[in-house]
């Protein structure tokens, strides 16, 4: 069997929990509502051959709730790039510039751009 670790943490009337299997992935929950609302999330995620992938499930009290798959690949030259399936469909590209520059490329069914930034 894995090694595992577990780790949970409560904030504003939320909880995440986040299991980790050693060598295989991760599984993790998040919760969070109050009277009038409340949303739920699982996520897992694992590597194989170098690419990320990732599959998550989101439902809420108003009805709406979504399903998403995501491949991220980190490349040479300190870059990556990813693709995500599901309700809205996007790819992305970051590149570290040095320095602390960031350059970021999104392309989705309703949107595109582009941005470098810097930590302040």
């Amino acid at each position: 069997m894995a090694h595992c670790t577990k780790k949970t943490k409560y904030n504003n009337g939320g909880l995440v929990a986040r299991k980790e299997f050693k060598g295989i992935g991760s599984i993790e929950g998040n919760l969070s509502g109050n009277q009038g609302y409340r949303a739920g999330e699982v996520k897992a995620s694992t590597n194989l051959g170098g690419t990320k992938v990732t599959a998550s499930k989101f439902k809420d009290s108003m009805g709406s709730s979504s399903t998403n798959y995501s491949l991220e690949k980190q490349m040479k030259g300190k870059s990556s790039a990813g693709v995500k399936l599901g309700k809205n469909p996007s790819a992305t590209y970051s590149k570290d510039l040095g320095k602390g520059f960031t350059l970021k490329a999104q392309v989705g069914k309703n949107y595109r751009g582009m941005s470098i930034s810097k930590p302040l």
